[in-house]
């Protein structure tokens, strides 16, 4: 076996390990500083809060990153191909300036808004609105959204491979001002306020994706052991939304039987 087609197959594993991160992010909600909505098998929009508004979460109807979702102040997007993360919206606070960008500024172009996404084979990372915060390069709005964010989590692929929890990190934490110590925080009062049933799923899925990062994570991440901790209170939410989903199921169990009929 040659070293070239080990290497190409390593490549291959690291990107369906990607893609399967992507799919299960991008069904996920709950998060304070970011919302996913998965475009398709190789592409994943993220809605990034700009400004940690703290006690200010609404905590419902939506998490915090969906309640700024809009065109409006507040939050960011971002995108990536064949592992793709859409876009930056607009955001608050003094401009973040980044190294000029002046090679290679149409290649790769980033997904169409109404095409599926080429398949480049490894992550990228495409700013969709607010650039001018992020990035500098000089050219005109559509070089811009052509034109992939340089992110250390991006570099690292060819080196280490990435995971999706890398990327989004370092994009939430480039995004959020300040910078959160953990990107990966929940809504909790978001979480409190679905229905039982609902908080039961949700509560579920959350667990067995941060728990995946717990376990494959670099726990010299900075924000390793504050996921620990997220992942400690959402256990105790899930139990308690199992015993409360489970004692309404047995009350409307009984009601239905009616009284037992005395002899």
């Amino acid at each position: 076996m040659t070293s070239s087609y080990k290497w190409e197959k390593e490549q291959k594993r690291r990107l369906q390990n990607f893609l399967s991160d992507l799919a299960m992010l991008g069904s996920l909600q709950g998060f304070r500083y970011f919302q996913p909505w998965l475009r398709g098998r190789e592409e994943l929009l993220l809605t990034i809060v700009n400004e940690d508004m703290g006690w200010h979460s609404p905590g419902f109807p939506v998490s915090m990153a969906s309640s700024f979702s809009s065109s409006t102040a507040g939050s960011s997007s971002s995108s990536a191909a064949s592992s793709p993360l859409s876009g930056v919206q607009p955001m608050q606070g003094p401009p973040q300036q980044a190294s000029s960008c002046n090679e290679a500024h149409l290649l790769p172009a980033s997904p169409s808004e109404r095409e599926i996404a080429v398949p480049y084979g490894r992550p990228y990372a495409w700013i969709r609105s607010n650039h001018e915060r992020l990035v500098n390069i000089g050219g005109t709005d559509s070089m811009v959204r052509d034109t992939p964010m340089k992110l250390k989590s991006i570099t690292d692929w060819g080196s280490q491979g990435t995971r999706v929890w890398d990327v989004v990190s370092e994009l939430v934490c480039l995004c959020t001002i300040p910078p959160p110590a953990n990107p990966f925080s929940l809504d909790m009062r978001y979480l409190q306020t679905l229905p039982l049933s609902e908080q039961f799923l949700v509560s579920g899925a959350l667990i067995n994706f941060l728990e995946m990062l717990v376990v494959q994570c670099n726990q010299e991440e900075p924000f390793y052991w504050k996921v620990v901790e997220e992942v400690d209170s959402l256990r105790r939410l899930h139990v308690q939304a199992l015993w409360e989903v489970q004692r309404l199921r047995s009350e409307a169990l009984s009601v239905e039987q009616g009284p037992s009929e005395e002899q």
